[in-house]
């Protein structure tokens, strides 16, 4: 998994993604350099989430509510994020569950 330093990296904002099998793209870009942009990719777009907090809501089907779904998969997950990186579970965890 590909890590971004929060110190060197700042979040721009969410676009739909590309990318095939992929909900939504953050667009990160380099703090000292606002031509360096980088576009992650995250979100399953045939798997459910407990909430979308990207603010684009294209996935409004998709969203379950599930308390103990939520628990489960960041039980699951937590040990994919580091603290003060991006990363695409840093995205899912925050904005998707």
């Amino acid at each position: 998994m590909v890590y971004y330093s929060m110190n060197d990296y700042k979040l721009v904002r969410f676009v739909k993604s590309n990318t095939a099998g992929k909900m939504y793209d953050a667009v990160i870009e380099k703090r000292d350099d606002r031509t360096s942009r980088k576009r992650i990719p995250f979100g399953d777009n045939k798997m459910m989430n407990y909430q979308d907090k990207t603010g684009l809501n294209l996935y409004n089907g998709l969203i379950h509510g599930d308390q103990k779904r939520r628990e489960s998969y960041i039980a699951r997950h937590k040990g994919f994020i580091k603290p003060g990186f991006y990363s695409p579970g840093y995205f899912s965890m925050r904005y998707l569950w």
